[in-house]
């Protein structure tokens, strides 16, 4: 998959702000291009800006304990190229853990982890997690 050119600008003030609270509200805005990997606990698509049409992965995944209901869930969201968008879409049936988790290393991605017991966090990343899901 692409790598990042070091001056390669992601998304637009609409998508992108430079606060990670303002990027999760952002989220909200983007409309779904591709489900790659639908799953209960492990869901996995490509969004899309509708201002500048940048592309983001958006990884979701969630452990079922069966108690109370407070299950952990984590986000990742990241932008990606032209290429690594295709690459994703290509690879659609046989796309691994691996793949995603090797996709954009370094490059600042947005994560939201609401931890089971514990606050919601929203904060700044680097690359694709895969986290533990069911």
């Amino acid at each position: 998959m692409g790598h990042q050119k070091p001056d390669e600008k992601f998304g637009c003030e609409q998508c992108w702000p430079p606060a990670a609270d303002a990027a999760w509200e952002a989220r909200r805005a983007l409309m779904s291009v591709a489900q790659l990997i639908d799953e209960s606990h492990f869901h996995v698509m490509i969004l899309a800006c509708p201002e500048c049409s940048q592309r983001f992965a958006s990884i979701f995944t969630e452990t079922i304990d069966w108690a109370d209901g407070d299950d952990p869930q984590y986000w990742t969201l990241m932008p990606i190229s032209a290429g690594e968008d295709a690459d994703l879409v290509r690879q659609q049936a046989s796309l691994k853990e691996s793949d995603l988790n090797g996709l954009g290393p370094g490059r600042r991605s947005l994560r939201r982890d609401f931890p089971k017991g514990a606050a919601q966090r929203v904060y700044w990343g680097s690359g694709l997690n895969v986290g533990m899901h069911d």
